[in-house]
């Protein structure tokens, strides 16, 4: 029987290591497909990790990372933001996930160099399954909601199916992979025949799911950061990178608005939208909703500069100086948050807690112990990050789990004793037991 008060043994807490490492590769998978599962996961991660023991020993290297510290800080701000905010009940669910700051801490406390990539691949092949599942209901195969039971599988729409999460974070996702399988495909000269047929064929795909799918963020994100691919493969020869993406994402943009109706209703009504704000002070849309928000939330920061007014009252704050006229933008049936993440962390903690945001994105930029090949992947997901913000949220259970488990994967650097063994097919069906495990569990719980 095994004596959960008692210090295991080194070779126990081998073990563990190895398997929080696989545990990740799973969890990774699990980012894009089901919440409940990733939690699940992550909390019988947790258990592991604090049965392991010896804390220092595991978390000092994570904690002298520059990059794990500039997420500490910031995820310290958020901690005293809380303390001068009045609404509690939501800057504790704000809090909730401001948690996931934390995770390049707990990753880098068992993470091998030697899964970094198997992690980051993970999430592809969970976004090729959501991509294919977003097949199978367009084409009608499989409809477009799902339910065992009472248990939901998935729910989407068939004129915008993206089964799992919702549009913008399906095409957000597409988008990432993408721009990783392209800079492998530029850069990496030992990718098998396989790989880059894989690679051609996905990123096909991908983009043509993206045209049936109304993500307008996905869009934006897509075409800037093929062109930072461009620009960092082809950067000693900028003109060339420029027009090589200029070519390619001016046909891609123009097949897509010419011949996908999702496109160009979404393109059409987004333009529709900034007249109707420009020319009349409309807000009624849902572009114009967070240019008010936005709007109206910048005003609010002016009046508390430096910390804001805390992590749980700034939507209450900013209802208050919205004129009645607009009085849809105060209805939080219809809009709960800004959908900016930088204009919500200026109302929430102001300049202060602003630049503890920037110093993260600084801290990424500048970081110089990793490889040149890391250090472009880091570039393109953090440019990608910095731009799903402006309309979209950042403290949520899809992106910000996302950004650290890229960020803990491109920066590890350390090899742990374990028995690491080459991917083969006993791995996989490991992987996919697990993986079932945990949907089960999470679905059902």
């Amino acid at each position: 029987m095994i004596n959960i008060f008692r210090t295991p043994s080194q070779e126990i807490k081998d073990k563990i290591t190895l398997w929080l490492n696989h545990l990740l590769v799973i969890y990774a998978f699990l980012i894009p497909i089901h919440n409940g599962a990733k939690s699940s996961l992550f909390f019988t991660m947790l258990v592991l990790f604090l049965y392991r023991r010896d804390y220092w020993f595991y978390l000092k290297d994570a904690f002298n990372n520059k990059i794990v510290q500039a997420f500490l800080i910031f995820y310290v701000a958020n901690v005293i933001g809380l303390f001068y905010t009045e609404n509690i009940e939501y800057g504790m669910s704000h809090m909730d996930k401001a948690k996931y700051l934390l995770f390049p801490l707990f990753f880098l406390s068992f993470l091998d160099v030697r899964f970094a990539f198997r992690v980051i691949g993970a999430f592809i092949l969970g976004m090729f399954v959501t991509e294919l599942i977003s097949y199978l209901i367009n084409f009608s195969i499989i409809p477009p909601s799902f339910y065992i039971a009472n248990y939901e599988i998935y729910e989407t729409t068939i004129d915008s199916p993206a089964p799992f999460y919702n549009h913008i974070r399906h095409n957000y996702g597409l988008a990432i992979v993408v721009s990783y399988l392209l800079y492998q495909f530029l850069n990496n000269k030992k990718i098998s025949l396989k790989m880059k047929i894989f690679s051609i064929l996905f990123m096909t795909t991908a983009t043509l799911n993206m045209s049936f799918v109304a993500g307008r963020t996905g869009y934006v994100i897509f075409i800037i950061s093929i062109f930072v691919v461009f620009i960092l493969t082809y950067k000693e020869r900028l003109i060339k990178a420029f027009l090589l993406a200029l070519i390619l994402m001016t046909s891609i943009s123009f097949l897509a608005y010419n011949y996908s109706s999702t496109v160009n209703s979404r393109v059409n009504q987004t333009i529709d939208s900034a007249e109707r704000v420009i020319k009349n002070n409309d807000f009624n849309s849902s572009i114009g909703l967070r240019i008010g928000l936005t709007k109206y939330g910048f005003e609010l920061f002016k009046e508390n500069l430096f910390f804001g007014v805390g992590v749980g009252d700034f939507m209450d704050k900013v209802r208050e100086i919205i004129p009645d006229k607009y009085s849809y933008l105060k209805n939080k049936d219809i809009i709960v948050n800004p959908h900016n993440t930088h204009i919500q962390i200026l109302m929430q903690l102001g300049i202060f807690g602003y630049l503890g945001l920037v110093f993260i994105f600084y801290r990424v930029f500048t970081y110089k112990k990793i490889s040149k090949y890391n250090k472009d992947l880091l570039i393109i997901l953090s440019i990608s990050m910095l731009l799903y913000m402006i309309p979209s949220k950042f403290f949520e259970t899809y992106s910000l789990p996302l950004f650290a488990t890229f960020v803990s994967s491109l920066i590890v650097s350390k090899v742990y004793s374990i028995d690491y063994k080459p991917f083969c097919i006993k791995t996989f069906y490991f992987y996919l037991g697990f993986i079932v495990l945990f949907l089960i569990i999470g679905i059902t719980r």
